[in-house]
């Protein structure tokens, strides 16, 4: 029950630290013994048959996404050939089925791949961004509907519903393009609020 804080690196390895204790990391995941490149996301869930912890870890020029086992290490359990490079990840849950869904947003085709992280196979559902995707996050409105904010190349951080897709919902004018997203809810209010790390 300790917490785990996984970290990718551009030597293209996954180590798993004690956040709380420090110290040398616990667990290495040697990826770049076969793929030899760095790691651009990171995404964690918990396998829903065992419970257990895994960690979805996509690499730079290997166009696929790897499914670890952050506490015994070893191979990949699952490989998701997505087919065009990945640079960030996000995890939620099907709201109808409760399984465990996997956002990929691709650099170069500007589009989010919806995945399952368990299964792995084809994409579920595809939504097409329009721009180069920098950056993921998960977050519910008030309705409880899910929404996917993506921090794209051309400015903007545009959010859709996670279930259907589509157009989008909102869509944020930046002065440059969003390389990382956050959402917390505001105490006074209890609204999402969202978070932008710019270049």
């Amino acid at each position: 029950g300790e917490p785990r804080v996984a970290c990718g690196s551009h030597d293209g390895k996954v180590r798993i630290y004690d956040p709380v204790a420090g110290g040398a990391a616990l667990v290495v995941i040697n990826g770049a013994a076969e793929r030899y490149s760095q790691v651009n996301a990171l995404a964690a869930f918990k396998d829903p048959a065992t419970g257990e912890p895994r960690v979805a870890c996509a690499y730079e020029y290997d166009k696929k996404v790897f499914v670890y086992d952050p506490v015994a290490g070893g191979a990949a359990l699952v490989v998701i050939d997505v087919g065009s490079r990945v640079y960030a990840l996000a995890v939620f849950k099907d709201p109808a089925t409760g399984e465990p869904r996997l956002a990929c947003g691709l650099f170069w085709d500007g589009k989010v791949l919806i995945f399952d992280p368990v299964a792995g196979g084809e994409e579920l559902v595809v939504i097409d961004i329009g721009s180069e995707v920098f950056a993921l996050t998960v977050f519910t409105d008030k309705t409880g509907a899910q929404r996917l904010a993506c921090g794209d190349a051309d400015g903007k951080v545009r959010v859709f519903d996670l279930v259907a897709g589509g157009e989008a919902l909102v869509v944020l004018d930046l002065d440059d393009s969003a390389s990382a997203l956050a959402v917390f809810t505001d105490p006074a209010t209890g609204a999402p609020r969202l978070g932008v790390g710019r270049d």
